[in-house]
Formats: structure tokens, sequence, C-alpha cells
């Protein structure tokens, strides 16, 4: 059997024992007596519930304030790392101050640091969804872009040397292709960090009234447990969205990488 088709029943298989391990749990543990879901719904009432808010404009609407969000936090992210990565391969004695501001933002607490974003941002503003994205991209981006620059083959960057280049010669002509399975290894992995960085933004928001953090917030005021399973799922597949994104943009972007090989990059 052709490996990627025995890859895809299994990933098929995985996702029938899931749905069949969550049925048999909500039946049985958190179904209550009156018959109604208790705080694990059965997959089948959160599917049916992610048909009916998917036909609601408030959803579409929350999807892309939260989705905007994450893509400017995810894109802010970027910037930083990719520049900081460059300043460092000039500046080799950066490195460790790069590695410790990814570490420190990757450490910082979200719940610690949010009412603080918030008091120092005006109201009606998506400031503190926006930094929470940006500092959970900032980790994996830094890493991923300081992993790709170092990738690049001694002899390579000899010969720019020898032909009188500088570091961002070296930079600008080999270390950047070299990191490109790297950094986009560390964009798969920055996407979902921005959506959930943004949807924990929106719990603390102020002045704003649409997201998917905000419509978690509203369905558990509710009690409404199938809701906010729904908008879990309908947040998971957000993030998934983004990542398919990602990864066939970077088949157009570098044809020659490999899933094998960007995975490799990550690790």
């Amino acid at each position: 059997m052709n490996a990627t088709i025995q890859s895809r029943l299994l990933a098929v298989l995985g996702v029938v024992v899931l749905v069949a391990a969550w049925q048999f749990i909500a039946v049985v543990w958190f179904t209550r007596p009156s018959g109604e879901s208790g705080s694990i719904p059965s997959p089948f009432a959160v599917a049916w519930s992610v048909i009916g808010d998917l036909g609601s404009p408030i959803y579409w609407n929350a999807i892309v304030a939260t989705s905007m969000s994450a893509l400017i936090g995810f894109g802010i992210g970027m910037l930083i790392a990719l520049i900081l990565g460059v300043v460092v391969m000039i500046v080799p004695l950066l490195e460790q101050f790069a590695s410790q501001l990814g570490v420190l933002a990757a450490c910082l607490p979200a719940t610690a640091i949010a009412p603080i974003i918030v008091l120092l941002s005006p109201v009606g503003t998506r400031t503190v969804s926006i930094l929470l994205a940006t500092l959970a991209v900032f980790f994996p981006a830094i890493v991923g872009v300081l992993l790709g620059l170092r990738s690049a083959h001694p002899a390579q960057i000899d010969l720019v040397s020898a032909f009188g280049g500088g570091e961002l010669m070296a930079v600008r002509k080999v270390r950047s292709v070299s990191a490109i399975p790297a950094i986009l290894a560390a964009m798969k992995i920055g996407v979902p960090s921005a959506v959930l960085g943004a949807i924990t933004g929106e719990y603390f928001i102020q002045g704003v009234d649409s997201g998917l953090g905000l419509l978690l917030v509203a369905k558990q005021y509710d009690g409404d447990y199938v809701g906010m399973w729904s908008v879990s799922v309908i947040s998971a597949f957000t993030a998934a969205l983004g990542y398919g994104i990602v990864a066939l943009l970077g088949r157009f972007v570098a044809p020659w990488v490999s899933p094998e090989q960007a995975m490799r990059s990550s690790l």
C-alpha cells in the first residue's frame, strides 16, 4: 500500500476513534438525568451547533475580527524575529540576548500582563489581543529564524568571504535561502499560536463586541456547554485553516522544500 494512502487511512481511523471515545464519555459520564448535555456534550450535538452557528453573521464577524488580530500579531512577531535574526548574524554577541528575549516572551504569563496592556491601551482597540498574539508567535519565530540562518553550509559562507562579501552579503545570498525550511516551519507553528494568543486577549479586551474569545465568554456566562464547544471547534478550524494557508504558501514560495525537510528543520 502506498505510504501516503496508508497515512491518510490512519488519520481517518484516528478521527473515528477520537469521535467514538468522545461520544462514549459524553453519554456515559456527562449526560444529565434529564437527558441534557453536560460539560462534555456529544460530538454530534457540537457538530450540529457548529453548522447552525456558521449560518449566523455574528460568528463570521467574530472569526474575521479574531483572525485579523492574529494576523497582525503574527506579522509583527515574525518581522521582529527576522530583523533580530539578521542583526544577530551581523553581531553574533547578541545571540544570547535574542534567545533570552524569545524565552522571556514565551514565559510571560498572559493573565498577568494582559490587564496591564488593557490599562495602557485605548478603550475600543484590540491592542491586548494583538500583543498577546505577537508574544505567542515570537518564541517559535526567533528559534526558527536563528536555526535557519545558522544552517548555511560553511563552504558557502567562505565562498562569499573569498569574493569580498561581508556577513550582510552572506545573509542575502546564502543564509536567507538556507533558512527557508526552518522559517516555514516556524510560521506553521506560529499561526495556531497567534490565534490562541488573539483569543486569550479577547478575554480581557474592553469596548469591543466581536471576537471568538468574546463568544466563549458569553457562552460560559450562559452555561451553554454545547455553544462553548462549538466556538472552540470553530476556533480550532480557524487555526487549522491558517496553518494550511501557510503550508500552501510555502509550496509556492519554496517548491523545493519537502514537508519532511520542513519538519526536520523544526526539530
